[in-house]
């Protein structure tokens, strides 16, 4: 594993406290899975995807392998809804085809966003010679 464990572990909380806020702001408005679904689960997609994204852009190599282990980390902090009884164990697994569109649009994001490292720039130049 190239990333760090304590990385990882940040990005996942970062991504984890993102979608807990979100949700909570979209259950005060009143967003839930049972009257507007659609809206609850775009709420915590995109949040999610946020989170990935700012992940993303603090790492500049081996960002797919990164975001990966930070999905799984994530996901495996959701194991809490389990125990405490607001999610099936059905639903958590499940769940991890969310946390991978979360991370393919955030690693997405993240590419976007980050400017070309300074070799890419230089290859994307016209030689002076020109």
């Amino acid at each position: 594993m190239t990333s760090n464990i304590k990385t990882i572990m940040r990005d996942a909380s970062i991504v984890y406290g993102l979608t807990f806020v979100f949700g909570l702001g979209s259950a005060i408005a009143g967003f839930n899975m049972q009257n507007s679904p659609s809206a609850a689960y775009m709420t915590n997609l995109l949040s999610g995807a946020v989170g990935f994204a700012m992940a993303g852009t603090r790492i500049s190599t081996n960002r797919v392998e990164h975001l990966a282990w930070v999905a799984v980390t994530f996901w495996s902090f959701n194991l809490t809804n389990i125990a405490l009884g607001s999610q099936t164990s059905a639903a958590w697994i499940h769940s991890g085809v969310t946390i991978i569109l979360m991370a393919v649009v955030g690693g997405t994001l993240a590419t976007l966003l980050t400017p070309l490292s300074k070799s890419a720039r230089q290859h994307c130049r016209p030689s002076q010679t020109e």
